[in-house]
């Protein structure tokens, strides 16, 4: 592991690095205030907008990868962290348009609770929104990554590249593009290896002290462990076969997510982690090619370098694109950007830069909706402080649960939030004052989004994000205003559900919070009271209890925990439900 470093501040190293980037290839525009990168020649509003991102130390991806006929804008977050959602949406507002935007992103915790909120928010304010989630990894197979899914890896590069292509030159429509893109993630694979582990600028080291006679295969892009070590480290020619049986081998049940033998085209990408010389490199994807053509697969395109590194990987990732004859096309369509070095076609440009300030200013549209749907402002104040209150109540209850199956901070969360929205109401905030259903949600949704920290902050403002912007086209219908009725709620509360499964692997039966909340949606939609709604969440809250975890940090607990207490996220959902329904 290489522990010294040219630059030994991190505190400012993804920005200068983007602002070195953009001084390097003057097409590019460089907002220093949300890290991101945007292509001054897209035109959001004549194609759509393709928008990745993610933690730096990835580079080229993701902000090199921005250009003609691949991204329209990337969006960093610190090193091996995701970007905000602040982030995010000054990104879709700089460089989308009316022809909507696709967020690619790679299947991480941190940028899919992030991207899809961002999503949310700007799908609420009318925008024409979707994500796509690249999972690619086939080390950690199913029994083990389970309802999380498979890891994004490199594979996403080839995603990006396709659908750019596709983009650019066939003005594809964005429902056609994520249609495409699920496509070409179903027919990925990718597995990785290394020697060691990465040291972060500004870091202390770590007892990952520098191995010298072992390969990890399998370990990811962000300092995760492989799946299994090898030591000694055997031959080149013996890892490269172990990664093909990992990436081919149909009998491993829990690794046969693609199967290559009936291929119409394959295509290889063999990726650099950033620390392996452009020489062994290169005699690398050489024994990779040999051992393919072992096993009778001819690629019909090959890609090496270094797509997506991880810093100064001393390692290296093959993938595999079961690729049809519109993928070949796409993948060979020119493409101007600093990190796609095959079929690079450059051009110059002498549009003139857009400027950050645009950028502010299109962000603010994403905070102001409307709708002809209206609220009793009185009815909604009283619901809303009820339930603030009673969520006050709880807090140690709820935390006690916890302590138990969590950190322990669950219910603090929810209180702090809680006296918070209370704060905002005696100030006016979060019930419209002209009762405009759409803009109280979206307030609402700004207060959780400013106060609840961790994954229950983004799934309840995902939730409510995507409950406003229901409301706000079921307003779009109606010719003059009127108060919002019982099925606009409950279609919304669908549609907030919605939202919140494609964001998350929760269902009914994991320990979490969707365990109160799928049934009492579910009884609602039925046309059933909100009476027999809360008796569904009430009994989905009891179920928890004893309920093996799936997901979030109690899959970690002793089992004895969770025959204790009930799930405290069901149970502060419970008991917010109630505050809000039950005067």
């Amino acid at each position: 592991m290489a522990t010294r470093h040219f630059i030994n501040d991190g505190t400012t190293l993804v920005q200068d690095a983007l602002q070195g980037l953009a001084l390097t290839h003057p097409s590019l525009i460089y907002d220093p205030e949300n890290k991101s990168i945007v292509n001054s020649r897209h035109d959001g509003n004549a194609k759509v907008t393709l928008i990745s991102g993610g933690g730096a130390g990835h580079e080229p991806s993701f902000a090199g990868l921005v250009g003609d006929g691949l991204l329209s804008a990337a969006v960093s977050g610190s090193v091996f962290a995701s970007p905000s959602v602040h982030q995010i949406q000054n990104a879709i507002a700089l460089a989308g348009g009316s022809a909507g935007t696709l967020l690619i992103i790679m299947n991480y915790t941190g940028d899919v609770l992030h991207f899809h909120l961002a999503a949310e928010k700007a799908r609420l304010a009318g925008h024409e929104m979707a994500v796509l989630v690249v999972g690619d990894d086939v080390s950690v197979g199913r029994r083990k990554s389970g309802k999380v899914g498979r890891r994004g890896l490199a594979g996403t590069v080839l995603v990006e590249k396709i659908l750019g292509a596709v983009a650019q030159y066939e003005r594809a429509t964005l429902k056609e593009l994520y249609q495409l893109g699920e496509g070409v993630v179903a027919n990925l694979a990718t597995v990785g290896a290394a020697l060691d582990h990465v040291h972060l600028v500004g870091k202390p080291t770590t007892d990952l002290t520098v191995r010298t006679d072992q390969v990890e295969v399998g370990m990811g892009i962000h300092n995760e462990p492989g799946c299994y070590v090898l030591k000694p480290q055997p031959d080149i020619n013996i890892l490269v076969d172990q990664m093909l049986d990992q990436l081919l081998d149909q009998e491993d049940k829990d690794r046969a997510y693609v199967r290559f033998d009936n291929a119409e085209d394959v295509v290889l990408m063999v990726n650099n982690l950033g620390g392996v010389s452009n020489l062994e490199f290169s005699a690398m994807t050489k024994v990779v090619i040999a051992r393919l053509g072992e096993r009778n697969l001819h690629p019909r395109r090959v890609y090496a370098g270094a797509y997506m590194t991880s810093l100064d990987g001393k390692g290296f990732s093959i993938t595999l694109l079961k690729a049809s004859k519109a993928m070949i096309q796409a993948l060979d369509a020119p493409a101007s950007s600093p990190g796609w070095t095959a079929h690079q076609h450059l051009q110059t440009s002498s549009v003139a830069r857009k400027s950050s300030a645009a950028a502010d200013e299109k962000a603010q549209s994403l905070d102001s909706s409307s709708s002809r749907l209206k609220v009793d402002n009185r009815s909604l104040s009283a619901a809303i402080t009820r339930a603030c209150h009673k969520l006050v109540a709880a807090e140690e209850e709820i935390d006690r649960f916890d302590s138990l199956v969590g950190d322990g901070d669950c219910g603090s969360t929810l209180a702090r939030t809680a006296r918070a929205m209370l704060a905002d109401m005696e100030q006016g905030g979060c019930v419209h004052p002209d009762g405009d259903v759409v803009g109280s949600v979206e307030a609402i949704a700004k207060v959780v989004e400013n106060n609840m920290d961790g994954t229950s902050g983004a799934l309840y403002a995902i939730f409510l994000n995507a409950v406003g912007a229901s409301l706000r086209d079921a307003g779009d219908k109606l010719q003059e205003e009127r108060l919002v009725g019982a099925a606009e709620w409950s279609e919304a509360c669908v549609a907030g559900l919605d939202a919140l499964q494609r964001a998350t692997p929760a269902r009914v039966g994991d320990r979490t919070l969707m365990d109160a909340l799928d049934p009492f949606i579910r009884v609602l939609q039925a046309g059933e009271s909100t009476e027999a709604a809360l008796l569904a969440a009430e009994s989905g809250r009891d179920r928890t209890q004893g309920m093996r975890a799936s997901l979030g940090r109690a899959v970690y607990v002793p089992e004895q925990g969770w025959s204790e207490v009930p799930d405290p996220g069901a149970a502060g959902l419970v008991v917010l439900l109630k505050g809000l329904l039950l005067a």
